[in-house]
């Protein structure tokens, strides 16, 4: 990625604080992304399609054309913006284990950036229940944009868990070692294809608000800010387009 083109990212993120290779940049690139890129698997379950990792084709998609993508798509991205602001970061293969009984395969991407006061994850492709800002890689427990998360060391991998209904509740667990960024163009194309996979069969369109979430599920909406939740079931496919349009400012036209 050149410099016209992160400055074309930095504005498609809506993103007008300082550039420095420090926490408060990083936090402040998360945030932006996360409100203003959705996360959304549009390409795979309506339109049947693998998407593409070239960086070029990324940037099309989600930059100029203003769609969002999944983790595959916004971390790939977000690891290109980053090198070219000269972050030391590299990517990692990660098990979602958020409401799983058992161990899943590795099946998300997220990053690690370097910085002098240690490493931490930095992940624009996961909603829900992970991390809304930078989680420090280091047996502790933190609080990142208002949620507890804790870390911890489990064998040879790190485990990271957030508090919930006052219990803790496994949510990421990966090996804190750079992964082939080839690699995971097996990993897009299982998650797109496998109809065991949840994103193949069902729409997932998710995005972040200064005070709350906004989520599509299918062909249910959720909205939320604050302590307040209003849902609404979507009757047809034109009352779809115009929901993707007006909640999440995407067009798949």
């Amino acid at each position: 990625m050149n410099q016209e083109e992160a400055r074309a990212y930095l504005e498609r993120i809506k993103y007008k604080g300082s550039v420095l290779k420090d926490k408060k940049t990083l936090n402040g690139l998360i945030r932006a992304h996360l409100e203003q890129v959705p996360f959304e698997n549009l390409d795979v379950c309506d339109l049947r399609k693998v998407p593409s990792l070239e960086e070029s084709e990324l940037f099309e998609k989600i930059v100029q054309r203003r769609r969002g993508g999944y983790c595959f798509e916004l971390n790939t991205l977000l690891l290109a913006l980053l090198r070219a602001l000269e972050f030391t970061v590299y990517p990692v293969a990660v098990r979602i284990l958020w409401n799983r009984d058992v161990i899943p395969p590795v099946s998300h991407m997220a990053l690690v950036v370097r910085l002098p006061e240690g490493k931490y994850l930095c992940d624009v492709g996961y909603g829900g229940p992970g991390p809304k800002g930078l989680l420090r890689l280091e047996t502790s427990v933190q609080d990142i944009a208002g949620e507890c998360f804790r870390v911890r060391e489990i064998s040879e991998d790190l485990l990271v868990e957030g508090f919930h209904g006052g219990v803790w509740k496994a949510t990421l667990q990966f090996h804190d070692q750079p992964f082939f960024q080839q690699d995971f163009q097996l990993l897009n194309f299982y998650c797109a294809v496998n109809p065991a996979v949840i994103f193949s069969h069902k729409r997932v369109v998710n995005l972040c608000t200064s005070d709350g979430s906004k989520a599509l599920t299918d062909m249910e909406l959720v909205i939320r800010k604050g302590e307040q939740i209003v849902r609404r079931q979507l009757q047809d496919k034109e009352e779809l387009q115009l929901c993707l349009e007006q909640e999440f400012g995407l067009c798949l036209v």
